[in-house]
Order: C-alpha cells, then structure tokens, then sequence
C-alpha cells in the first residue's frame, strides 16, 4: 500500500454526525474514510473491526493512528 494520504483536520475538528448510526455509535468504517478517503472499503472494514474491538474514543488523532498501526501495506 503506498503512503496513506490522511485528511488535514486539526487534531480538534469534530466528527461529522453522518459518521455515527442512529443509536450514536460510532461507524468505525465511516470514521476511517472520512479521515483517509484512500483506503479501500475493505480495508476500511478489516480496520473497524479493531477499533469497534478497541477502547479508543474515535476523534482525528485515533483515527489517524489506529490506521498508521494496522493497516496493511
């Protein structure tokens, strides 16, 4: 996978409400092509699965990190 391209958003910028379902929870696959429209829907999917896994709060600087750890190359 070449280098991921990410979004530039300040680390405060708030997640867009299209992100979360309608019970509030967050659309992990949503989240990580919004913040990095590069990744390809599955991989979007392989990586939500970690962070729905995880107990990280999805905001820029989550997102962003969670994708530079475990996306494949």
């Amino acid at each position: 996978m070449p280098d991921l391209v990410f979004r530039d958003f300040p680390d405060n910028t708030p997640i867009p409400d299209d992100c979360y379902s309608c019970d509030g929870a967050p659309d992990w696959a949503a989240l990580l092509e919004w913040i990095c429209p590069e990744l390809s829907r599955d991989e979007a999917e392989r990586l939500a699965a970690i962070g729905e896994a995880s107990d990280l709060r999805p905001d820029v600087v989550s997102l962003k990190r969670l994708i530079e750890e475990h996306a494949r190359p």
